[in-house]
């Protein structure tokens, strides 16, 4: 494609002067290199460049009618824009020089006109335009990559790691924030419990232990290079493999999730969190597949997130989680390779999934990573007087169903196994209910999810607890004290 004439303006009253210039340049005109526009003063020539913002290069006489060169030169300045006036005059005196050359002039020739001289100012003139028009360029180009730079720190510099931010500025142009479908693995972490929990607890202290928890957590998914992509109270959201594609992204999920669990551990031995906080556990579950991530929301606000079944998938995983496990789905199990260690497996129909889904329960990670998950369950004892009980299935945290009735038989400081006439399939959450004499309620509310594990005799189930109130924390103690 050809490339556009470059636009002259010639401001003369005179019309020998106006006929001079079209003989100089008919030549260039020909061959489309120069195009001439032409004004008999400063008004008609301010006319002319309103409607030609592309002219660069202004040959302006001094003495002309209603507005002088002069005077022009005073205007074209407030015009803000890359443009050039030469002062072609008959008046070169020093005086007129220097007030043009204070108003902005770039160059001044007198007349009669030495047009080999005018050539050579018009060439100098051009090439500063284009020195100008390239350092306007640069300065957009530079103004365009910081704000890009800003915007990529502002949308993940606080969620992901500094080395996945650093690629993200080093090839800006490999992120697609207008919405794309890749690959991603999905953790999703929960505390056991947490809502009941804080309901007992100060909102102070459920600030701090949150705090507290958070920033220990978000010390560890981004050391293995997660995105955490949403925080909703105890819960996490966290992306493997997006912004930045990476081959090994379930891989460094599930040893985030490990080394998720085993920090919980550490920090849970603190003496300042037993001095000030309960015990509590955490689920975490893991799921590889397709989702579309890009930038979503309004104008107002902007969030890069992920959308997708699969994304819905690991929030359903970490629902059948209890404290301390971490578990997987076939998926992920066969992204994350050999190195992936796994207690056993289960079988769980997911709310969404039609078919049965196969989970794996994480014992730990070889290779590189050599993590290894500490779950340990203290034996559980047998009561020397059962306690009765009563409990509900949950659904969405509501519960569902007639009360049904039971007693706990064995018990730990996290388990117990319920003797009853109506046990509950594994992973059913349940709101269990202690009775005390004359069959009263004892004060506080246990949660528990129903697990696997077969019990020891028949008519029965055995339980994990997800939040143990602080006045049957006390009972349970009781209970299990030898002498008990």
């Amino acid at each position: 494609m050809d490339p556009e004439p470059k636009k002259l303006l010639i401001v003369d009253d005179e019309e020998d002067i106006v006929l001079l210039f079209r003989q100089r340049f008919r030549r260039q005109v020909r061959k489309k290199e120069v195009e001439l526009l032409f004004a008999h003063d400063g008004r008609e020539a301010l006319k002319v460049l309103s409607q030609h913002s592309d002219i660069r290069v202004v040959l302006s006489d001094i003495n002309m009618p209603r507005m002088d060169g002069l005077t022009l030169l005073g205007e074209i300045q407030r015009l803000e824009r890359i443009l050039e006036v030469v002062v072609v005059s008959a008046y070169g005196d020093m005086d007129n020089i220097r007030v043009a050359m204070n108003r902005g002039a770039f160059d001044f020739l007198t007349k009669p006109i030495d047009f080999l001289d005018l050539d050579a100012t018009v060439q100098k003139t051009q090439q500063r335009i284009e020195g100008l028009l390239e350092a306007q360029e640069a300065g957009r180009r530079a103004r365009e990559l910081e704000q890009k730079n800003r915007f990529i720190r502002d949308t993940f510099g606080r969620y992901t790691s500094e080395d996945v931010v650093c690629q993200l500025l080093d090839e800006p142009e490999g992120l697609s924030l207008g919405g794309e479908r890749r690959p991603l693995t999905v953790l999703c972490s929960d505390l056991r419990g947490f809502v009941s929990l804080s309901e007992v607890l100060s909102p102070e202290q459920v600030v701090s232990l949150l705090n507290r928890y958070l920033e220990v957590m978000f010390e560890v998914i981004l050391r293995h290079q997660g995105t955490i992509n949403e925080i909703s109270g105890d819960g996490l959201m966290v992306f493997f493999g997006a912004p930045i594609q990476q081959p090994n992204s379930a891989q460094r999920a599930v040893a985030c999730a490990i080394d998720m669990q085993l920090a919980l551990d550490r920090l849970q031995r603190e003496a300042d969190w037993r001095e000030r906080f309960p015990i509590v556990e955490m689920g975490i579950g893991v799921h590889t597949g397709n989702a579309v991530v890009g930038n979503i929301g309004s104008q107002q606000r902007t969030k890069y997130s992920a959308v997708g079944s699969d994304i819905n998938r690991a929030a359903r995983v970490e629902g059948c989680t209890v404290g301390g496990q971490v578990l997987i789905t076939e998926e992920t199990l066969q992204a994350a390779g050999p190195d992936v260690q796994v207690n056993d497996s289960l079988e769980v129909t997911l709310k969404g999934v039609t078919t049965p889904v196969t989970l794996f329960d994480v014992a730990g990670m070889g290779g590189e990573y050599d993590l290894r998950l500490q779950r340990t369950a203290a034996p559980r004892a047998e009561l020397k007087n059962p306690l009765p009980a009563r409990f509900w299935v949950l659904k969405s945290k509501a519960t569902d169903g007639d009360a049904c009735e039971g007693e706990l038989v064995r018990l730990s400081p996290n388990e117990a196994e319920i003797a009853t006439a109506a046990p509950m399939e594994p992973l059913s959450d349940l709101r269990l209910e202690l009775l005390g004499e004359g069959g009263q309620p004892l004060q506080g509310e246990l949660y528990c999810k129903v697990l696997a594990e077969p019990p020891r005799a028949e008519g029965a189930m055995v339980v994990r607890f997800t939040s143990v109130p602080p006045e049957l924390q006390k009972l349970f103690e009781e209970l299990l004290l030898p002498s008990a």
